[in-house]
């Protein structure tokens, strides 16, 4: 599917708090805006869950409590976070748009994912790309 849809460049990075958080970040650049928001539209998010599940979180609902106030100008955010009963690890996600970039924001730990470092980090993202 990225392919058909002229998936330009991949950068990633992730990395491992002391607490046991684990982050990962990815950053898709398409070959223009409208293909962007195309994708993510038809394939990515919904209203209540994003359309694909990632490994290990397969009942992630829209996140509530992630507040309006962290909205970043020119940068649609759709935050997700893995519902009760969860596995070995909590799962937060979140899907960033911004021109031509797809992005998606991962936190997990064991016994929970914790709400402010996951809204902090798609925040801080959400700024460099915006």
């Amino acid at each position: 599917m990225l392919k058909d849809h002229a998936l330009r460049h991949v950068a990633a990075r992730g990395w491992t708090t002391p607490d046991g958080t684990h982050t990962r970040i990815y950053l898709l650049q398409f070959e223009s805006a409208q293909v962007t928001d195309v994708l993510q539209q038809d394939h990515f998010t919904s209203y209540d869950s994003p359309q694909h599940a990632l490994r290990g979180a397969a009942q992630v609902h829209m996140d509530e409590d992630f507040p309006a106030a962290a909205e970043v100008t020119d940068v649609r955010h759709y935050a997700y976070a893995e519902a009760k009963p969860y596995g070995a690890e909590q799962v937060r996600q979140a899907y960033l748009v911004s021109g031509d970039v797809l992005g998606l924001v991962v936190q997990s730990r064991k016994g929970g994912a914790a709400a402010i470092p996951f809204q902090q980090t798609v925040v801080l993202q959400s700024q460099l790309l915006g």
